[in-house]
């Protein structure tokens, strides 16, 4: 189990008092969905509590997020059921049924399959407001326009992170783009970690907080990224996930869409001991999309 944010005891208290539910905390995920909590319910049911504070965020999982997420389960994608949601104090609190399984640490053939699958289930599911997607995507390059991705935080950086930010930015900015405003839902932060296996079949899909609608295939670009930083894949799994990328994408988006991966893990890897490894990885990763 990992920390506990002493937070949680407050919330659990405000959905007893404000919902009648009475929870019981047993701890932290220690991987994972970020920033969620096991609980059992009144009934010894686990369960999974998440919060956000009340805000522009919250109304988004309200309003946009839990609605695109019903027409995805409907859809027959593995995400857990919502059992109780809403406004309590000054927060928006979630409780989702708890579905075990263990993060992917291993992607074979059977796997990605699985996870491509996951991908097509977003297609066409958006909501119908994407039109600024590809100014999110292309705008997120320059300014925090995702807590994902906050380009701000490398400003003043020395080489050799400036020399890969300043490519990154180039062949993005070079990139012809499509007309045409997608309607997906992306899930946004797609990858091994956010997906819980059990006997080798997804059981779950993760921390869809900051879906959005968009190109679908963006995700199985962060799938090809964390692929390429932490090897996990069977010799072979890559090529496969290429010819799904290359098929399903704009080659002018797949540009976009690879320098803005590695520009978000430049972001999360800034002051940190993995900052060397994601400058290296990340001149690999635009080389390979840049000959796709």
């Amino acid at each position: 189990m990992a920390d506990i944010d002493e937070r949680v005891h407050e919330v659990v208290e405000l959905v007893r008092h404000e919902r009648g539910l009475a929870l019981t905390l047993v701890g932290g995920f220690a991987r994972g969905d970020e920033g969620a909590y096991e609980v059992t319910g009144p009934d010894g049911a686990r369960l999974v509590l998440k919060w956000l504070p009340w805000g522009r965020e919250a109304r988004q999982a309200e309003e946009h997020v839990e609605p695109a997420l019903a027409r995805l389960r409907a859809a027959g994608c593995p995400i857990p059921r919502q059992v109780a949601a809403g406004r309590v104090g000054g927060l928006w609190f979630e409780l989702q049924e708890y579905v075990a399984g263990s993060p992917v640490e291993h992607v074979d053939g059977v796997m990605l399959e699985q996870l491509i699958a996951v991908v097509d289930c977003g297609r066409g599911a958006g909501s119908g407001a994407g039109g600024d997607w590809w100014d999110f995507v292309l705008g997120g390059l320059v300014e925090d326009r995702s807590p994902l991705c906050r380009p701000s935080v490398l400003v003043g950086c020395g080489q050799p992170v400036s020399g890969l930010l300043s490519r990154l930015r180039a062949s993005a900015a070079a990139a012809p783009l499509p007309g045409r405003a997608p309607d997906d839902l992306v899930h946004f932060d797609f990858g091994p970690a956010n997906v819980l296996v059990d006997g080798g079949r997804v059981v779950a899909v993760l921390d869809w907080r900051s879906c959005r609608t968009g190109d679908a295939s963006y995700d199985l670009v962060t799938v090809d990224w964390d692929l390429a930083a932490w090897p996990k894949a069977e010799p072979g799994i890559r090529e496969r996930l290429a010819e799904e990328i290359v098929r399903t994408t704009d080659r002018g988006a797949l540009v976009v869409y690879a320098a803005h991966c590695v520009l978000r893990n430049l972001t999360w890897a800034s002051g940190t001991e993995w900052s060397e490894h994601i400058v290296s990885t990340g001149h690999e990763f635009l080389d390979r999309w840049a000959r796709a």
